[in-house]
């Protein structure tokens, strides 16, 4: 696996969990990861980066390991424009089921 180099910035809340699942032909015990908090890591191009939260899922030698993170963005969003963007993406469900006739 490689050497993520985490290093935080404040506590991290770290949760690990074990996924038993069929990819292809393989079944294997996927290791997840999740990291939640302010911290640094190395992304697979060794470029370093910020991050809110990050996980990884370690399927073993044949078949990998995955990252997933999200970038730290400095700016503040305040609780008026999420519920705003909250509304958006119910309409669009919405309009997205109903346009397939599952609403």
């Amino acid at each position: 696996m490689h050497d993520l180099n985490i290093e935080p910035l404040e506590e991290l809340e770290i949760t690990t969990k074990v996924i038993h699942e069929k990819i292809g032909r393989y079944e294997v015990d996927t290791i997840m990861t999740r990291r939640k908090g302010l911290h640094w890591l190395t992304e697979m191009s060794g470029e370093r980066v910020l991050v809110d939260e990050s996980a990884t899922m370690d399927s073993g030698e044949k078949l990998g390991t995955t990252l997933c993170f999200t970038p730290h963005k400095d700016i503040e969003v305040s609780e008026e424009e999420r519920a705003a963007n909250r509304e958006l993406i119910k309409k669009a469900a919405i309009k997205a089921m109903i346009d397939r006739g599952i609403w």
